[in-house]
């Protein structure tokens, strides 16, 4: 056994404890590798906000959450049929299982498997959100795949969760390790601490008896049978190709966006003109002028779910959305409106004209219908912008940081709601925008942010209370300008281009 154990298993609590105990062949076998960073990784990093909260609440003695780690590429029935039947064998065992997370591996991960068939984070991120769209309990987690520098060990995604959900969530939280039947070594990394199930997959019998004979008995892992024999590298193409550069519309607007800010009609106009130079290299950009004051556009009175477009009355509604985006979890009040119930009841019955500022998805028009009482009757729908075929509509106010209902409204990993800009960690622009090179578009941004917030004298506790509460961390008296640089510079280090100390 040698002196001592290197510090990146030192760093680590299930394989520190397992080597402790059994020695270094230990670790490597229940696969370890060196990563390809002197110091990354981190396994406490608790206040870079992009993991969701768990979709349960905390209940019970023992509140536990799995994970899944892999290419998921794609992702496919098989992943949610082995975590469906991981869940089983939780609670069966006792545990209350309160969520679950899918988390892709990095990109270099998936270009050393698969080469040319790889897909980049986002869009697998993507794909398994629309896997677990229905789901009750599982999540995504992109800390890994969107995050790091480099692919990081199974052991840093389930450490670094543990860490994370128990400042966040419940300090009591524990992570059981999901796997399939093929990677049941992976199970020697949890028999000292936290725990594993192990799911039997057909074709890799050999393999999960071989183990379940070593391990069979072991308290902290459980066994379960599983049934789907399908792979992702059934699935995938030969070859993965990116989509052609869509077509965005940038809505621009007046001081009007900016008045919990105080900005003037030249800042904020600035601002504007600076981000459509920065989508220009990736989208096709064309800006559209909005302003408050409009021309009627019915004669019916007007219910208006734009909180920047004049009616008869405001419904204040808004999609709530996961960390990162990745995920639409419904539809809430607007933050800082009335409840729903509230606003509904002060609409006079009679005969009106829906208005909203675009209908991408039509989620939100068709949920504020399904609100609506029937002697509230919508007979014209009216919106301020109608994309063209393949246009995506974003507001420029959704890039600035504390603009007066900018940004995307987000579940906070400790409760409550908030808003966060649409960039990175809280907001993928290639998710919510369709806008590539999340990493350094994102950096582009905040900069671009740090800039315009530049001797201002603006700092955490003049921003308006939603976007407020979701940047609490950063206590009220920092100055928004160092904010920004403070996430401008954590994303160069996850792109490279910053070591990871300075």
């Amino acid at each position: 056994m040698p002196d001592a154990m290197h510090w990146k298993i030192q760093r680590d609590p299930y394989l520190a404890a397992l080597w402790a105990r059994h020695g270094e062949a230990a670790v490597w076998a229940a696969g370890f590798f060196f990563d390809d960073d002197d110091e990354d990784a981190p396994l406490d990093d608790v206040d870079w906000l992009c993991t969701p909260r768990p979709k349960r609440e905390v209940c019970g003695p023992s509140p536990a959450v799995l994970l899944s780690t892999g290419g998921f590429c794609p992702i496919h029935k098989g992943h949610l049929a082995m975590m469906e039947r991981a869940k089983l064998a939780a609670e069966r065992a006792g545990w209350n299982v309160i969520g679950g997370y899918f988390s892709p591996g990095h990109d270099a991960y998936l270009q050393k498997k698969c080469g040319a068939a790889a897909m980049p984070a986002h869009e697998r991120l993507r794909l398994c959100a629309e896997a677990v769209r229905t789901s009750d309990w599982l999540s995504v987690d992109p800390w890994e795949s969107m995050h790091r520098r480099v692919s990081v060990n199974f052991t840093d995604v389930a450490a670094r969760l543990r860490a994370y959900l128990r400042t966040h969530v419940d300090p009591r939280i524990e992570v059981l390790y999901v796997c399939g039947g093929d990677n049941a070594r992976f199970a020697q990394a949890f028999t000292e601490r936290g725990g594993c199930i192990v799911v039997a997959r057909p074709g890799a019998s050999a393999e999960y008896a071989h183990w379940r004979a070593r391990l069979g008995k072991h308290p902290r892992v459980l066994w379960t049978d599983g049934t789907h024999a399908r792979s992702s590298r059934d699935l995938r193409a030969a070859v993965w190709s990116a989509p052609p550069k869509r077509d965005l519309v940038l809505r621009c607007e007046d001081e009007h966006a900016v008045r919990s800010l105080g900005f003037d009609r030249a800042r904020f106009a600035a601002f504007q003109r600076q981000l459509v130079s920065l989508l220009a290299p990736y989208v096709n950009v064309r800006t559209e002028r909005m302003v408050p004051a409009s021309v009627p556009v019915s004669t019916l009175p007007t219910i208006s779910l734009d909180a920047m477009v004049p009616s008869t009355y405001q419904l204040a509604i808004s999609r709530l959305f996961s960390l990162g985006g990745y995920e639409l979890l419904g539809h809430v009040r607007r933050p800082g409106a009335p409840p729903l119930t509230e606003q509904i009841a002060c609409i006079a019955p009679g005969r009106y004209a829906l208005r909203d500022d675009d209908s991408v998805t039509g989620s939100t028009l068709k949920a504020a219908r399904a609100l609506l009482p029937s002697h509230v009757i919508v007979d014209d729908t009216h919106l301020a912008i109608r994309q063209r075929a393949n246009e995506d509509v974003v507001d420029a106010r959704d890039f600035l940081l504390g603009a007066d209902h900018g940004g995307l409204v987000i579940a906070l990993p400790g409760g409550g709601i908030g808003r966060a800009p649409y960039a990175l960690p809280y907001v993928d622009p290639a998710v919510r925008a369709s806008i590539p090179a999340s990493h350094k578009l994102s950096t582009e941004i905040w900069e671009l942010n740090a800039c315009t917030f530049a001797r201002t004298g603006l700092r955490v506790r003049d921003l308006p209370a939603p976007t407020r509460a979701s940047f609490a961390q950063f206590g009220d008296s920092l100055p928004l300008e160092r904010v920004c640089t403070w996430h401008s510079r954590n994303l160069q280090r996850f792109a490279g281009s910053l070591p990871p100390h300075e």
